[in-house]
């Protein structure tokens, strides 16, 4: 049976350089992968607001998970139909893992009045404040501080304090991912579960073809997808360490970092396909 092949990718030090955020390097095999039918399916911490532009600019037509698996978006008639599980919202059919922004700024909320000056998040920091931690843009903070699902936390207090935090989160059900700067709460989602919930609607589709999923990462919180997907590759990074997986015993890291490693290693996937 032929493979269709389906490309899941973090952002950030992965798809785009991890100092100039330039996807310039791999720009020739995002075209090759469109040329051949194969998706390029942006999975990222970022929110919808963000990931738009970045598709405008890549001519990029297909689904993407956004907050770290919170949603998946599929433009409306990307499938024959409707996948079930899915609302509309605006021009996508939404599948939504984790409860709402509102959800997460109510119950952080009530905790600031435990924890007052040992945390901040995104809702109380304003456009301005997630500036100024983020480094980001004026433009690209008020992109960033457009969620729907989610809400990042910056800690602010001592470990100890941290610890006790984190146990009283947990303690409510909630998980907790964190990232570089900041910690993400959610109620069981991850990109890991976002990737198969989506390779199934693909599958579902696709009665002709087996679905073969490639993902790359390479920090921490791509660790979900990476452990379920059918091939790992983990995008060597400048700062840190590659991630550990925890469900793979073979797995590719690539020598180069960013957009360069992404070209590098999906050359060598296609190749081994015969593409």
């Amino acid at each position: 049976m032929q493979k269709q092949l389906l490309v899941f990718t973090d952002l950030d030090g992965t798809l785009l350089d991890h100092h100039s955020y330039s996807y310039e390097a791999a720009l020739p095999m995002i075209n090759k992968l469109e040329a051949l039918n194969i998706p390029v399916i942006p999975v990222t911490s970022k929110t919808r607001a963000e990931l738009l532009q970045l598709r405008d600019e890549l001519k990029n037509s297909h689904p993407f998970i956004v907050e770290n698996g919170a949603a998946v978006f599929i433009p409306q008639g990307y499938f024959p139909e409707q996948p079930e599980g899915t609302e509309i919202i605006d021009d996508y059919w939404v599948y939504a893992s984790s409860a709402t922004r509102e959800y997460w700024r109510e119950l952080l909320a009530d905790l600031q009045n435990k924890y007052p000056d040992q945390m901040t998040y995104f809702s109380v920091m304003g456009d301005e404040g997630v500036q100024k931690s983020t480094g980001l843009s004026a433009q690209n903070a008020k992109l960033a501080n457009t969620r729907e699902f989610s809400e990042p936390v910056m800690w602010l207090g001592d470990e100890d304090q941290k610890d006790a935090f984190k146990k009283e989160l947990m303690y409510q059900g909630v998980w907790i991912l964190e990232g570089g700067r900041f910690m993400h709460l959610s109620d069981g989602c991850d990109k890991g579960k976002a990737l198969l919930w989506l390779a199934d609607i693909y599958a579902k589709y696709q009665s002709d073809k087996e679905v073969h999923t490639i993902a790359l990462g390479d920090s921490h919180n791509d660790v979900a997808m990476l452990d379920v997907c059918d091939e790992p590759i983990i995008i060597r990074s400048p700062t840190k360490h590659p991630p550990q997986l925890t469900r793979h015993e073979t797995y590719v890291v690539s020598s180069a970092c960013g957009p360069e490693g992404w070209d590098q290693t999906l050359t060598r996937v296609l190749a081994r396909f015969g593409m």
